[in-house]
């Protein structure tokens, strides 16, 4: 992995070295980028609209940024490599094992959901990390872009804040927070102006430095003082919870660690041809508005040679399209005439055919409105995890047989066994098995411990989801976990469950499952002796459908073989929407818009269209709060408006009405 510091720092870009293998390194940019495509054209677009006096006015910017190097940065970072080394081996440059990741791309006067603010994205966590970003533009903001991206001097800024995984030099870090003392501090702590200084002067809180190298980078050893201190901020005032117990870590550089890299900063000059329509300055009626642009990109990984090919199909009611990509560098475009019945969502069937193999694998379908679609191809077939097996004591264990299974029936995998080795001599191993399918099922793992002293310990089958595996030592005692989320994810994309355990004995393990529809429970067996000093505690990070995320703070885990991770809404209502009555040879098409209050108490909007040839009944489902503004039990009800389109031009619409029937009967249009 990433080995702390770098080797080399340039104002635009770093070098880093491989923890083990000589010949590896890494290049990550100091400065976002906007992306190009294989023509070198920036991928950007910019709509500037205007209607008649007194209508709207303003812009729709879309672009994409990524974390490239320029190819003369590219080169001098492997000559910088290939000097480092001596010339004793080629260089090779890899991507970091990204962890997670946001961009946000900052413009004077946008708007997102009604407020101005930064636009955020959820960047890809392979290649150059490329992110997508649109935007609405006030017509004040939709002047000042066009003028300066004209000039080529664009009033864009965006940062990118990731984690990868790294190794900091050898050395001993000491975080700790001393729960009675925070707590009894906790109230004139929290407005206090150094929160850090008066934790460390009443000795409640701190990080200390135990050992670090001689020639150890003191630039480094206080950003990772820095890092302490924000791996305790759960525990800590003002924002965090106080902490139910002692807390005592120490950090060495035998560990690996999810490292914060922060790339922030004015997107670079412009060099956009005037003639391939990325400024486009057109009134709401131009027949602009009336087509539908599609580009599609691909960021498959082919350099590894296990991917052939990955083709899009795209669905847009009678229009069949379909792009073959080879390559990330290339984009396809689709136009078609909008459909006012369909709106401007299309449908894309992304399938990734394999080298060397009549197998193919479908992903999850998409379907958009946006004109620049990124696929993200996170799996290639391939079933990865790393294992580390550097926490156990070579001097009480012998040696670690690992057993691997995986089974998917619903994508026809078959069962796949696989046995791993390790000892003093080999701690750590990188497994692949191909499986041509997505991985979506938690493998199973069985752990066999050859102990010094002529015993043996085992752990029998247990799921994971984990694609970083850190074996923990024997124990005497296990302690499993069930982890369930069921009947949790109205709105929620995924659960991230990080678990901390001590067995007692000083021994710690950790993992982090990760919950899904699909997927939406798991086990983890970790040692656990049956004393008071014995502590399990999670933390979850909820994946939401619209891309955002939130992450909850450090929790104890009951003593109890169930843990339900998430929060089932209180109330459900169930609204049926019936369209038999339209007349469609009249009405061309009906759109419904009905709207409660969500379980946070914000407004949920939902809207139907109903036309010739589609379903005319549809079911919803509505999660609704537990309370009301006054602290009562809420009425279950929402509004509900249709408006009817009519075939010979035209619409009627029907007043907002308040209503709580479950079953909603649409009318022929008023009058």
């Amino acid at each position: 992995m990433l080995l702390l510091p770098a080797l080399i720092a340039r104002p635009t870009w770093s070098l880093f070295a491989d923890d083990e293998l000589d010949q590896v390194f890494y290049a990550i940019a100091s400065l976002p980028r906007l992306s190009r495509d294989s023509d070198g054209v920036t991928v950007l677009s910019f709509i500037r609209y205007r209607s008649a006096p007194g209508g709207t006015s303003g812009g729709i910017i879309e672009l994409q940024t990524d974390l490239s190097l320029r190819p003369e940065e590219q080169a001098e970072a492997v000559a910088a490599a290939r000097a480092s080394r001596a010339g004793t081996v080629e260089p090779r440059m890899d991507d970091p094992l990204w962890l997670d990741g946001k961009a946000t791309l900052s413009l004077l006067g946008s708007t997102v959901g009604g407020g101005e603010g930064p636009v955020s994205a959820q960047p890809s966590l392979s290649g150059s990390c490329p992110a997508a970003f649109q935007a609405a533009l006030t017509p004040e903001a939709a002047t000042i872009q066009w003028e300066a991206l004209h000039e080529g001097k664009p009033a864009l800024q965006a940062s990118y804040r990731m984690h990868a995984m790294a190794r900091i030099p050898n050395g001993r870090v000491h975080a700790y927070a001393r729960g009675p003392d925070v707590t009894a501090l906790w109230d004139r702590l929290a407005a206090a102006p150094d929160v850090r200084g008066a934790l460390v002067e009443a000795s409640a809180a701190g990080v200390e430095v135990l050992d670090w190298p001689a020639n150890g980078d003191p630039e480094l050893l206080q950003t990772f003082i820095d890092w302490g201190w924000d791996w305790l901020a759960p525990w800590l005032p003002p924002n965090g919870t106080p902490p139910g117990s002692d807390i005592d870590a120490e950090f060495t550089g035998s560990a690996g660690l999810p490292w914060p890299f922060e790339v922030a900063g004015s997107l670079d000059a412009l060099e956009l041809p005037r003639d391939e329509g990325c400024f486009l300055a057109v009134d709401l009626s131009d027949p602009i508005f009336q087509q539908r642009h599609l580009v599609t990109r691909c960021n498959a990984d082919f350099s590894s040679g296990r991917l052939a090919a990955v083709m899009a199909h795209v669905d847009y009611g009678d229009h069949h399209h379909s792009a073959v990509f080879t390559g990330n560098e290339t984009a396809d475009r689709f136009v078609c005439t909008v459909d006012p019945a369909l709106g401007r969502t299309v449908t894309i069937r992304p399938v990734v055919s394999f080298t060397a193999s009549s197998t193919v694998m479908e992903l999850p379908e998409i379907r958009t409105d946006a004109e620049n679609v990124l696929i993200s191809v996170d799996t290639d077939g391939w079933l990865t995890i790393d294992f580390s097996a550097a926490a156990l004591d070579w001097a009480t264990v012998r040696h670690v047989e690992v057993g691997l299974r995986y089974q998917d029936d619903d994508h026809g995998v078959g069962l796949v066994e696989d046995f791993l080795k390790f000892d003093a001599s080999r701690t750590a191993q990188h497994y692949e098995r191909a499986v041509y399918a997505p991985v979506t099922k938690p493998y199973e793992m069985h752990l066999s411990y050859d102990l010094a002293d002529g015993r043996t310990a085992d752990v029998d089958w247990t799921p994971g989801t984990d694609r970083t595996v850190l074996i923990p030592p024997p124990s005497d005692t296990w302690r499993t976990i069930r982890l369930s989320a069921a009947g949790r994810f109205d709105g929620v994309a995924a659960f991230l469950v990080d678990l901390e355990s001590d067995d007692g004995s000083g021994h710690t393990s950790s993992t982090t499952v990760r919950l899904t529809p699909e997927a939406d429970s798991a086990n983890w067996r970790t040692g656990s002796d049956d004393t008071a000093a014995a502590t399990l505690k999670y933390r979850v990070t909820t994946v939401f459908a619209d891309g955002h995320s939130t992450v909850g703070p450090w929790q104890e885990a009951p003593r109890i073989q169930r843990l339900d991770i998430g929060t089932a809404p209180a109330a459900v209502l169930g609204v049926t929407v019936v369209a038999d009555l339209v007349d469609f040879a009249v009405v061309k098409l009906v759109k419904t818009t009905l709207s409660h209050t969500g379980p946070a108490g914000e407004t949920d909007t939902r809207e139907l269209m109903f036309a010739p040839g589609q379903p005319t009944t549809v079911e919803l489902r509505l999660p609704l709060p537990d309370k009301d503004d006054t602290g009562a039990q809420p009425q279950h009800r929402y509004t509900v408006t249709s408006t009817y389109y009519l075939r010979g031009g035209g619409h009627r619409s029907t007043p907002v009405t308040p209503g709580s029937d479950p079953v909603i009967v649409l009318q022929p249009p008023p009058v």
